[in-house]
């Protein structure tokens, strides 16, 4: 497998850190990307086409609050996505801790 840690960042500030896996198969060089893994997968004809996002509040570590520069504890959004490509096959899965004052969900629902 290939494995990315990546900080987010918006003008010098860290807004969330994010941990990818993917098979090897599909990242064979992820040291390849540039700023952005989607379009470097489109690039090479893996495009991530469906991804399933499940979103929930958790406290944020030691380690986590240090990069973030945020309290020990503070409230995080931790973002879990399952990315797949045309064929269904599931190719990623990624964490995202983000800061709670730089991110904002909203949600429209049909009946």
């Amino acid at each position: 497998v290939a494995r990315l840690k990546r900080l987010r960042k918006a003008d010098d500030t860290v807004m969330a850190i994010e941990m990818t896996t993917m098979p090897a198969s599909v990242l064979p060089q992820p040291q390849a990307i540039g700023h952005s893994l989607y379009e470097y997968l489109e690039g090479i004809g893996k495009p991530v086409v469906r991804a399933l996002q499940h979103i929930r509040a958790v406290n944020a570590s030691v380690a986590q609050a240090e990069l973030l520069k945020v309290r020990p504890n503070e409230a995080l959004l931790f973002i879990t996505r399952f990315g797949y490509l045309a064929d269904g096959q599931p190719v990623e899965i990624t964490h995202t801790w983000c800061r709670n004052d730089y991110y904002d969900f909203m949600v429209e629902l049909f009946t």
